[in-house]
């Protein structure tokens, strides 16, 4: 996969191409498998001649690095609206990270699939896109766990050693449970019908709630 794709374009009008082939990717993703997408397809849709979209890209893949550069910026964002609303307590920020990760993965379905199953076949992906690092999000995601994991320890009067080691304590586990949920939800979101979804027969928001008790109990735990 060649990274140079990740390049801006010095042209405007090529700019304006390339957001229009990654939006009629997107669109059409909506309803189709990337490998059954066409490129015939993603030009009509982006109103660009097949001879444009060759002059840019090798191929549908070529694509992917832009895909995956734009999922990561919206990532980025979702959380910063997170990290932006205060919860008060372990349960509410359990609860809502558990449902709005369900929302975001619900909504960006079969892009989501795509660089899941497309960042296994072709690892390079992983490194294309410089600017929203994977583990720093998710170490993210894990802090706001620990916070209301800490204050909690903090309400017990604990000695400065325990609490040092009462917060490493937290950041770990808040990372298991965080790629416990995203593991979880991929599955039950992305391959529903497949096992190990099919183990439970809760769907939408009633998983979610059992999901979130689940890594409540597990946080909780000392």
């Amino acid at each position: 996969m060649d990274s140079t794709l990740l390049i801006k374009p010095k042209q405007k009008r090529s700019q304006q191409t390339q957001d229009k082939l990654l939006a009629s990717l997107q669109h059409l993703l909506k309803h189709k498998f990337f490998e059954h997408i066409s490129i015939k397809e993603l030009t009509d849709h982006a109103s660009v001649s097949v001879g444009t979209f060759y002059r840019r890209f090798k191929n549908k893949e070529s694509l992917l690095p832009l895909l995956y550069q734009d999922f990561g910026t919206g990532l980025e964002a979702w959380l910063k609206d997170i990290e932006q609303t205060p919860c008060s307590s372990l349960d509410e920020i359990i609860n809502k990270l558990c449902t709005n990760t369900f929302v975001f993965f619900t909504n960006h379905k079969g892009v989501f699939r795509t660089l899941h199953l497309n960042s296994r076949l072709h690892s390079d992906l992983l490194d294309s896109d410089q600017n929203n690092d994977r583990r720093k999000i998710y170490q993210r995601m894990a802090r706001l766990l620990a916070k209301q994991m800490s204050v909690a320890v903090n309400t017990n009067n604990n000695t400065n050693h325990d609490q040092t080691s009462n917060t490493y304590s937290a950041q770990t586990k808040a990372e298991m449970a965080v790629f416990i949920m995203i593991s979880t939800l991929l599955d039950k979101i992305v391959y529903k019908n497949l096992t190990p979804a099919v183990a439970t027969r809760l769907e939408g928001e009633a998983f979610v709630t059992e999901l979130a008790q689940v890594l409540l109990i597990y946080l909780s735990n000392d």
